[in-house]
């Protein structure tokens, strides 16, 4: 979705910044593609033969972005290290651009045609939960409520041309769709740090099967299932999404309802922003919003049985 910035064309300062935080000269480098920053993440190597991984964004073109790496670099300085987040090993901020180092994780994005990768994550994620709940004291967490808040706003706001984007069958059945996104709220409520974020672009696979969870600037305060179903949404309109929570410890006593109105309100909020411009430096945006927001869509339809 974003596109990437090139180590090379990352300001001098910052470039001489991750030298001296190396301790040597970099000498090859490979952007990775995905995610959703403008920004650069590239693979590091230096003249010794060390490696770090780098994720560096400005305020060009999109000034959101440096903040998410802000959040990033604050939750992983206040947490421990364990096998499955790589570590935070130097930060960057110079008020424009913000840079993290990381340790290189030698991995590759999960495989959802391998059960076996699907079963890894899902207990990297329980693990994680567990970790977080209660959240760490100490942080200042956007609640997971809020995003709820967000999403039935949307639905309220929409004028009638962002609302030809939605399905026939939403419109049919809106006073029930309004009623399960004003219960959201509540039902996102929660004293568990949620990465809130987990999908195959976050997500690496060691050689010998472990997890890492990476990208930690959409952190939020919420309830104990929600990073279970963050993940499942990878499969929204199928019933496997239904089977994930159902095994799981943190998922397998949520009120149906609950999940299907996740679903709704992720759906409908992704709906309508695809209809507006693609926000700076994220030209293909509007087409990812719109294909996942009819999926969500399509995953609460099946759920309502309508």
């Amino acid at each position: 979705m974003g596109v990437r910035t090139d180590y090379s064309d990352i300001p001098a300062a910052v470039r001489d910044w991750v030298e001296q935080q190396l301790g040597s000269p970099v000498v090859a480098t490979a952007t990775q593609p995905g995610g959703m920053s403008p920004g650069c993440a590239a693979r590091l190597r230096s003249a010794d033969g060390s490696r770090a991984f780098l994720k560096a964004v400005g305020s060009e073109p999109n000034p959101q972005s440096p903040d998410l790496h802000r959040s990033e670099v604050r939750v992983l300085g206040s947490l421990p290290p364990v096998d499955y987040r790589a570590p935070l090993r130097a930060a960057y901020d110079d008020g424009d651009w913000v840079a993290i180092i990381l340790d290189d994780v030698e991995g590759r994005h999960p495989n959802w045609s391998d059960v076996s990768d699907i079963a890894g994550v899902a207990s990297a994620v329980e693990r994680q939960t567990e970790e977080l709940t209660p959240a760490p004291a100490g942080l200042a967490l956007t609640p997971a409520a809020d995003m709820a808040m967000r999403w039935r706003s949307t639905l309220r706001e929409a004028t009638p041309d962002e609302r030809t984007a939605f399905p026939p069958w939403l419109a049919r059945d809106l006073a029930r769709v309004e009623e399960l996104l004003d219960l959201l709220p509540r039902w996102l409520a929660g004293d568990t740090m949620c990465h809130w974020d987990i999908r195959n672009d976050n997500l690496l696979i060691r050689p010998d099967g472990s997890v890492v969870i990476v990208d930690w600037g959409q952190v939020r305060r919420g309830p104990v299932w929600a990073d279970i179903a963050i993940f499942a949404l990878e499969w929204a309109e199928t019933p496997r999404f239904d089977d994930i929570l159902a095994a799981s410890r943190f998922g397998a006593s949520v009120d149906g309802d609950v999940l299907t109105a996740l679903l709704l309100g992720v759906g409908v909020h992704l709906t309508v922003m695809a209809t507006s411009p693609a926000p700076p430096g994220l030209p293909t945006m509007p087409e990812f919003r719109r294909r996942e927001g009819a999926r969500f869509l399509e995953g609460a339809r099946r759920r309502l049985g309508v």
